[in-house]
């Protein structure tokens, strides 16, 4: 799959999450990306999104690409946890 061009984070004022955009919607493969992460994370998933644990962050990936990363406040943070586990 081709890196999109940019992706915008916001934090979420008072969750300890940020959210993150990217430039524009990706299909991700659920399946594809929990058998990926087996062995390194927690991971569970439906047809709408995908949960995974890594203490002390959680990143809640939608269908679309779009993710919340809760356990930070920081951006670059949340942005390299984005590129590390999920990398679409």
């Amino acid at each position: 799959m081709d890196r999109p061009r940019e992706t915008q984070a916001v934090t979420l004022c008072g969750r300890n999450a940020v959210q993150i955009y990217l430039a524009e919607d990706r299909h991700v493969n659920f399946k594809s990306l929990a058998e990926r992460l087996s062995g390194q994370a927690e991971v569970k998933f439906n047809q709408y999104l995908l949960n995974i644990r890594l203490k002390p962050y959680e990143i809640t990936l939608f269908n679309s690409g779009r993710a919340i990363v809760k356990g930070t406040e920081d951006v670059g943070r949340a942005k390299s946890l984005y590129a590390q586990y999920v990398g679409i």
